[in-house]
């Protein structure tokens, strides 16, 4: 998705984003001397991020398990070929579904890929047979649990 204001950014922004992406919680103050600014520039380099779309959020990564739904997984989707008109309102409903934590578009023999966080085996189970398996628009599902997830460690922001 396109930023909804794009601009041009340079290696001041590119290294905020960077700072951002690693730890989205720091301070502004740390910020500022991480990237040596001024404090008042990082504020408003910032909020000038966020104002054009490319910062859209900052998130909690949130240990699942710990919050009662250990099972991780992600879900494979082919949609009916009668039915791809309605990919993206089909996509809508499944990301509004309980368990779903992500849902994305795909090119090549799947449509959708949908990460979803349970409680156990049976919920998992039940979202696939109810949500998935009972609904029209579904063609197939190829569900693989997650054992185990490592964040990149490489920055995304490459300097100019």
């Amino acid at each position: 998705m396109a930023p909804k204001n794009p601009r041009p950014l340079d290696a001041i922004d590119r290294l905020i984003l960077q700072v951002l992406m690693a730890r989205g919680r720091i301070p502004n103050s740390t910020l500022a001397q991480t990237v040596s600014v001024a404090e008042s520039t990082a504020h408003n380099r910032v909020h000038a991020l966020i104002d054009s779309g490319v910062i859209r959020g900052v998130h909690a990564d949130v240990d699942l398990a710990a919050v009662g739904r250990p099972l991780e997984a992600l879900i494979q989707i082919q949609i009916q070929p009668s039915a791809r008109a309605q990919l993206r309102t089909e996509a809508e409903r499944l990301a509004h579904c309980p368990g779903v934590i992500e849902v994305y578009f795909l090119a090549g023999s799947r449509d959708l890929l949908v990460r979803v966080a349970m409680a156990n085996s049976a919920g998992l189970r039940d979202f696939v047979l109810n949500e998935l398996n009972q609904h029209a628009a579904v063609a197939t599902t190829e569900t693989s649990t997650v054992l185990e997830h490592f964040r990149g460690a490489h920055p995304l922001i490459a300097p100019t």
